[in-house]
This record gives structure tokens, sequence and C-alpha cells, in this order.
């Protein structure tokens, strides 16, 4: 509107208030830093549920069990080289497949006691990690099941390949 005394543009009293675009500012509102922040200290809650089991190391304890059980087994085993020091040795091949099966499906062993479980980490190639899931899944074990009862089945079967050749198994046993 024009002031004709004047010839200018008349100014009102006071001015209009104006909002700005979007919504009106919560007074306790969060900078985007702050959001941020908020984000990741509760992904960070959210990921912490690992559970941790401390494994004790072996006492001397169970290493004199474990060169007791040692010295029981060989004098075991020179017995049976005794009784069957007349008798014809047979031979069968060390790759049995009925003897892995027969490995496989027998029941754990018993706990070794004070003993322990010793980490283990294995690098496979491609052609035996898919060997490996193969029996997990046919023999429906878990995958350190059935490694461990693959070296079970090897150990047993070289020991017995020493039947009567008594130095090569206490060099075989002795080793570190």
């Amino acid at each position: 509107m024009r002031n004709v005394t004047t010839k200018r543009a008349a100014k009102p009293e006071t001015a209009p208030i104006t909002r700005g675009p979007g919504r009106p500012r919560k007074p306790d509102a969060m900078t985007g830093a702050q959001r941020q922040a908020a984000y990741r200290a509760r992904r960070r809650a959210a990921s912490i549920n690992v559970t941790v089991t401390a494994r004790a190391p072996p006492t001397a304890a169970a290493h004199h069990a474990l060169l007791r059980e040692c010295e029981r087994l060989r004098g075991e085993l020179a017995q049976a080289q005794r009784g069957l020091a007349g008798t014809p040795r047979t031979t069968q091949p060390a790759h049995a497949a009925a003897d892995v099966v027969q490995v496989l499906h027998r029941l754990p062993r018993p706990d070794d006691g004070d003993a322990g479980e010793r980490p283990l980490r294995l690098t496979l190639k491609a052609s035996q990690f898919f060997a490996l899931e193969r029996l997990v899944a046919h023999f429906s074990l878990s995958r350190p099941a059935v490694i461990e009862r693959l070296i079970d089945w090897a150990d047993d079967t070289l020991t017995k390949s020493f039947y009567d050749d008594e130095v090569a198994f206490n060099r075989y046993i002795d080793r570190a």
C-alpha cells in the first residue's frame, strides 16, 4: 500500500511472524553427531553376547597320569607281543574304509580327566574342506568330533602296524 502524502510504501507497525520451512525444532533435539554416537552405542551393546570359556593349562598331575597310562599301555603291548610270538602275522590294508566307518560311528572316548582340550587351528584346501563337510553331514557329527575320530583311527592303525617292531613303536610313542 502506498502513502499518498510521502509517495513511499507504508511500513507496517510490526513485521508479520513467518515460520521457516519444515517441522518446528524440538527443544531436546539431538545433533547429527549425537544421533550417530547413540546409534553406535546401541550397536555395541547389542553385539556384546560372547561367551568366553577359559581353559586351565594342564597340571603336573595330569602329565604324570598320562605318563603312567603310556607305560601301562606299553606293558600291555609287550605282553600281547609275547603271546603272539608264535602265530603267523597277517597284514591288513592301512586305509580300510570299513575301519573308518566303524571309528566314526563309535561312541566318544571317556573324558581324559585333567588333560583338557587344546585349541587347534586348521587351514584346509577346498577339496579337503568339502570332504570334511560330507563326513560331518553323513555321520551327523560336529567337525571337531570327525577330526578327533579320524586322528584316533590313524593313530590306532599306525600303532597296530608296529606289530613286532618294539623299537619303532617306542620311537613313535616318544615323539615330542
